[in-house]
């Protein structure tokens, strides 16, 4: 399973600027996914010879595109949000919680378990990159838009926790009933969210006594700077990025400048 800090957010960006606008060439994907994150507002945008975008409302399309899976791109773009993925994820995690409690955990359970993690790692992330591309969009409809991306990513939280916590990572392996008392009222918890209209949550005391509540996450406050927190993972990634040998060689002849100076400040004394 991918570490949080091995998904890329330009790839995440850059895959989907490919399926929202197939038209642009991929040899402009790396400058464009720059111009998406840096550009001021009002800038245009080049995604073709013939097409151009401001820099908010390409932020705009990108961040719903993200929001929504490609086959639920119909949606409308003014205040509808896809709900489907979210009950999909529900179904999964009362599956993974039920088959890998049921006394025995094979290769297809574990494999099953791992995939749905790695899943729920790369969704968060791309989320989080959806809450910082709509708060610069300036949309009028953003701030709802926002609520609703930020209730997926407490719940993927909330369900990562509990499959982590709850389930053997290792295959073929026998469980016990202790395991599976324990893991029961987690299993209910998520059916009965199935239950719910989306946004409806389980009384705040219920989470908290499960010990997997992430409504209090300091990321998902609504004054949180969601577009900050974006700019500076694009920043991480384009210096690891660096040529290690070019970086080496400025360090050097930040060195010897420091030196020269130095030299001259001492035989001016």
């Amino acid at each position: 399973m991918k570490d949080d800090k091995d998904i890329s957010v330009q790839k995440i960006l850059a895959d989907i600027v490919l399926k929202r606008y197939p038209e642009v060439e991929e040899k402009r994907i790396k400058t464009l996914i720059r111009e998406l994150v840096f550009a001021p507002s009002d800038r245009p945008i080049k995604l073709t010879e013939i097409k151009k975008i401001s820099a908010e409302d390409l932020r705009f399309m990108i961040a719903h595109a993200i929001e929504c899976p490609p086959d639920q791109e119909s949606l409308s773009l003014r205040s509808d949000t896809d709900t489907r993925e979210y009950f999909d994820l529900l179904k999964t995690t009362t599956n993974v919680l039920k088959d890998l409690n049921d006394g025995y955990v094979s290769e297809k359970d574990a494999h099953e378990r791992t995939m749905f993690l790695s899943l729920l790692s790369l969704r968060e992330k791309a989320l989080m990159c959806c809450l910082g591309l709509y708060q610069e969009s300036h949309a009028p409809s953003a701030p709802q838009r926002m609520t609703a991306v930020r209730y997926k990513v407490q719940k993927i939280r909330e369900i990562r926790s509990a499959i982590m916590f709850l389930t053997r990572q290792d295959a073929a392996v026998i469980t016990t009933k202790s395991e599976f008392d324990a893991a029961k009222p987690y299993y209910q918890y998520f059916k009965n969210l199935q239950n719910l209209p989306f946004g409806y949550d389980a009384p705040y005391e219920k989470r908290k006594e499960l010990g997997i509540s992430r409504s209090d996450d300091f990321d998902l406050a609504q004054d949180y700077d969601y577009y900050k927190q974006l700019l500076n993972e694009v920043l991480d990634e384009m210096a690891e990025k660096e040529d290690p040998e070019e970086s080496a060689g400025v360090r050097e002849k930040q060195k010897r400048n420091k030196s020269s100076d130095k030299m001259q400040e001492f035989s001016g004394r």
